[in-house]
């Protein structure tokens, strides 16, 4: 991965063989900005190289050529084109997935850099189902690709693509959206000294942009075939533990809220059948909407991950997170007919 001083033909970011998916702030169209982890963008290509214009202090990105990973960009504030080179002559399908969650800053996206001999293809097609992910630290993968508890930083070991959600989707061929951010809960955050938070994951979801707290996602520009929740840890895993009815009705209000963003999706709360015991709680609030008249409305449960299989701070690693992958899309075609 390299800059070159070659000259290149611009390819801008709003050109229609550019395919996005994920919450991208489009307000500028030759300039899309995106910060949710899991954000992708996919193409096809004829030609041995491509360079990407990303403007982007410190996060990482996977690169997959042709269904396989190929290797991580490692953003560093360059404006110059990041480089993938010997591809080969032959088509290819790119994919640049983020792995890193919304702290480590904002991306903008100012298009492709084509030598002579590279051309861009029309789309591959994008996938019919649509998943959306919602929650904490394990939607975004925090720590999955470390194999030790202690992690000195971070950054390199966080990778949104290889947890459930996304391991979970391509095995379910679906689009997917994150919306995640590390530590928050339903209505505590981790660590915090009181039973509620000032802003905890609600307060984000409505987010275009989680670092902008005035952009708005517009749930009309994409509606899911299914939901899923992942929250909760964050709320009961440290003291004090939330006031259990404060729990159930903001649980409650999200899910209403889901709901009327998104009136045909099915809902599936993902959660912790040990410890920290929320399961429960969880479950009253699903059967409190399935009551008002509101049926896809689902709780699945997985067990404790084993304490060998941990990345840092205790996280679940990459092994885990495929076992929560299968068991989950297990789930989702069983209510959905996949």
């Amino acid at each position: 991965m390299a800059s070159t001083a070659q000259a290149h033909s611009l390819i801008p970011a709003d050109d229609p063989r550019i395919q996005y998916s994920g919450r991208v702030d489009c307000s500028n169209p030759q300039s899309p900005r995106f910060d949710w982890s899991g954000v992708s963008l996919r193409l096809r290509l004829k030609g041995p190289s491509l360079g990407l214009l990303l403007e982007d202090r410190q996060n990482r990105f996977d690169v997959w050529v042709d269904g396989k990973p190929q290797t991580v960009l490692a953003a560093d504030g360059r404006k110059g084109p990041y480089v993938l080179e010997d591809l080969g002559s032959g088509e290819h399908q790119i994919q640049l997935t983020r792995r890193t969650e919304a702290s480590w800053g904002v991306t903008t996206f100012r298009g492709l850099s084509l030598p002579p001999g590279s051309e861009l293809l029309a789309p591959p097609a994008p996938p019919t189902r649509r998943v959306e992910f919602i929650g904490d630290s394990w939607v975004c993968g925090y720590g999955n690709e470390a194999v030790s508890t202690h992690c000195d930083d971070l950054l390199p070991y966080e990778n949104a693509n290889r947890a459930f959600p996304l391991v979970a989707a391509r095995e379910l061929k679906a689009e997917v959206h994150l919306v995640c951010y590390s530590g928050r809960g339903v209505v505590r955050n981790y660590g915090d000294p009181q039973r509620r938070s000032e802003e905890p994951f609600p307060a984000l979801y409505d987010r275009l942009l989680c670092a902008e707290p005035q952009s708005r996602w517009n749930p009309a520009y994409w509606q899911p075939d299914a939901v899923v929740i992942h929250l909760g840890t964050n709320d009961f895993s440290t003291e004090p533990h939330p006031d259990p009815q404060d729990f159930k009705d903001s649980s409650i209000a999200l899910l209403a809220h889901l709901r009327a963003q998104y009136p045909q999706a099915s809902l599936f709360w993902f959660c912790a059948t040990g410890w920290p015991n929320y399961y429960s709680a969880v479950e009253t609030a699903v059967k409190a909407r399935n009551a008002a008249g509101d049926p896809k409305v689902y709780c699945v449960g997985y067990p404790p991950a084993p304490a060998d299989q941990m990345g840092c701070d205790f996280h679940p690693n990459v092994r885990v997170h495929q076992k929560l992958a299968t068991l989950l899309a297990r789930a989702l075609r069983q209510k959905l007919g996949w």
